[in-house]
């Protein structure tokens, strides 16, 4: 296609064998409240977002599509909402530069691939866009689509496409001991997606990919944040400037050691022909159902690529063997001249019991090895053998021969991206010029990512709890630890399952993927477990303080008991008042000038007879009466504070 046509016609045609690859960078409730000092509530977003842009066209244009598919009415009003960026209405045109040489480390081995046409420039088109929640989340969103060719160059492209948001399988440069870990926005990591994946665009040349992503979103952030209603900075707080660095945060990655990218999520949208009759074979018109792919998988046609590779391994013991795949090996992958010996008629025979057999040069065994990596985000694809290939081709839709029977499209997914294939998709033609991908696969991505993310963001203030009721348990303070509990379900409890989506979808296909991406996100998981843990930790908390509400109810019914004592003690004074009066012949000189005066009981006199008995009994019941007094008021303290 050409994309001069396309922008003079104000539309762009949906065309075979292109791929439309949306990167969607995720920035939280907490951060836009930051950055706006107020909540980014629905309100004023409706109100905004008619004004701002191309939002209204947006809005016109894609929104009754999401509502089509998903059910997104909360009170009667639909409280999620598209906003426009400064990017172009026909979109952003951007040139992409590969490196003629990738190298990879994978299973103890180091593999080095040149294959044709890698290393040159592509035109990209990019539109992006705002996606704002109900909670005041923000999801940013760049739809990058691009034609291509079924060739080992144009494979590896797609690979290194995917690789520059998700680069497994690459060894960031060593750190200090002690330094930061590399990001995505810095110049040279040793990552060769990150680092050798160069851009130029209208906003810089020579340019990373994620140094691309990153002034994009400075500017369209500027411009969004400046224009929407401001508040006043929280007392004690610093207002975060709409940046990348400032609104995006980072989480390391865990395949690369060393390495932090920026929460995102990818969703990949294929329209090729040839690859969804590859993974959906059509139904055989006697019996009506697709052939399986165990069928058009087999052994002998991915066999001599193991051995391939296994003759390219270097002889010797080295510490991690280097293999390179140089012209020689490229030129027999594209021509295949082991499978000259079969005539025209033996291929053409060969398509009734194996359809994916099109021509002696096996092309189908190419494309299925690319998808099958692809899928799995893997750029080691070359090298899989037919179980793997199965596996990496199963889809999470369709499921069932029933659902195969219906031919809409085939869905992949893998912790980081959603991929669809489809043979043709009308949603994709209505929303293409808007959003630049299809709405209804766009619908399932950003509602899973949204709940993957709050719930991460939820996991983590759980913990957070946690390690607050564990220090002021052992400290013995669990009635606030109880507070802790109490604040805890009416604040992010109650905000989490509140804001968390439901499965919205009106359509059985829909549904299902989403479904199967709460499972494969973890988001179900962690929500259990987090669950089972808090209530766990709460349940020991109130067994303690009902255990240490008994003690004390114990300590009471002593003190009450101790008061009954103590008026025995008083009874006995009265006797001890008579027994001295009874006892004057007997008496004896007690001597209390030790005795402090507000303690002198004895009207000033301090030379009169007294009997032993009574002495004893009077310091005994004011002694007594003092402690009870102290043991009062540290009880009473200790359960205060507690």
């Amino acid at each position: 296609m050409s994309e001069m046509a396309g922008m003079h016609q104000g539309f762009e045609e949906c065309e075979d064998k292109s791929v439309y690859f949306t990167l969607s960078l995720y920035i939280s409730q907490k951060n836009v409240t930051a950055a706006l000092g107020r909540d980014l509530d629905p309100e004023t977003v409706r109100a905004f977002q008619p004004g701002y842009r191309g939002s209204k066209r947006l809005r016109d244009a894609v929104e009754p599509l999401f509502n089509d598919i998903a059910d997104r009415e909360r009170l009667g009003a639909v409280d999620d909402f598209l906003l426009d960026t400064l990017c172009p209405q026909n979109g952003e045109f951007i040139e992409v530069t590969a490196p003629s040489e990738i190298a990879w480390s994978t299973e103890g081995r180091r593999f080095i691939a040149t294959p044709p046409g890698l290393g040159k420039t592509r035109t990209l088109r990019v539109r992006r866009f705002w996606y704002t929640h109900a909670n005041g989340a923000v999801g940013y969103h760049l739809s990058f689509r691009y034609n291509y060719d079924h060739t080992p160059g144009e494979f590896y492209f797609l690979s290194l496409l995917q690789k520059a948001a998700a680069p497994k399988e690459f060894e960031a440069n060593p750190r200090p001991p002690g330094s930061a870990p590399w990001s995505a926005t810095d110049d040279r990591t040793g990552i060769a997606p990150l680092d050798l994946l160069r851009v130029k665009s209208p906003h810089g040349s020579d340019q990373s990919f994620w140094q691309y992503v990153r002034g994009a979103f400075d500017l369209d952030a500027e411009d969004l944040f400046g224009k929407l209603p401001q508040g006043a900075a929280r007392r004690g707080t610093t207002r975060l400037a709409p940046t990348f660095d400032t609104l995006v945060a980072e989480a390391p990655f865990i395949e690369v050691p060393g390495l932090v990218m920026p929460v995102s999520r990818l969703l990949f949208f294929f329209e090729d022909a040839t690859f969804f009759r590859r993974l959906l074979p059509e139904p055989d018109p006697e019996t009506g159902v697709p052939p399986p792919r165990t069928l058009m998988v087999q052994e002998g046609c991915y066999l001599p690529y193991q051995q391939k590779l296994a003759g390219l391994n270097p002889q010797g013991l080295v510490d991690v063997p280097e293999v390179r795949m140089g012209a020689d090996y490229w030129h027999w992958v594209i021509h295949r001249p082991d499978y000259d010996q079969f005539t025209d008629a033996q291929i053409e025979e060969g398509r009734k019991t194996r359809p994916a057999m099109d021509d002696r040069r096996r092309q189908d065994c190419l494309q299925y090895l690319f998808m099958a990596g692809f899928n799995q985000n893997i750029i080691d694809f070359m090298n899989q053998d037919p179980s793997e290939i199965l596996d990496s081709t199963d889809p999470i839709y369709p499921a069932t021969e029933e659902q195969a029977t219906e031919r809409k499209f085939v869905r992949f997914a893998n912790p980081r991206a959603l991929t669809t294939y489809v043979e043709k998709a009308r949603s994709l033609e209505a929303a293409n010029d808007y959003i630049g991908t299809c709405p209804y696969a766009f619908m399932i991505h950003v509602v899973s990512m949204h709940n993957e993310f709050m719930t991460r963001e939820y996991e983590a203030t759980a913990f957070e709890l946690i390690d607050e009721v564990e220090r002021l348990g052992n400290k013995g303070r669990l009635k606030r630890a109880a507070e802790a509990f109490y604040a805890f379900r009416t604040g992010d409890y109650a905000g989490y399952y509140r804001d968390r989506y439901m499965n919205v979808f009106r359509y059985d296909t829909e549904a299902e993927v989403f479904e199967k991406m709460t499972q494969l996100r973890g988001i179900g998981r962690r929500n259990d477990y987090i669950e089972r843990l808090i209530s766990n930790m709460e349940s020991q908390t109130r067994d303690r303080e009902a255990r240490l509400a008994k003690k004390d109810e114990t300590s009471m019914s002593l003190l009450l008991g101790a008061l009954g004592v103590f008026g025995f003690f008083q009874l006995a004074m009265m006797w001890a008042d008579k027994l001295r009066d009874l006892s004057r012949n007997d008496g004896v000189s007690v001597s209390l000038g030790w005795m402090p005066p507000f303690l002198d009981l004895s009207g000033g006199n301090l030379d009169q007879p007294w009997n032993g008995f009574s002495v004893f009994v009077l310091y005994a019941s004011m002694g007594f009466t003092i402690a009870l007094i102290i043991f009062l008021i540290w009880r009473l303290a200790r359960g205060f504070f507690r």
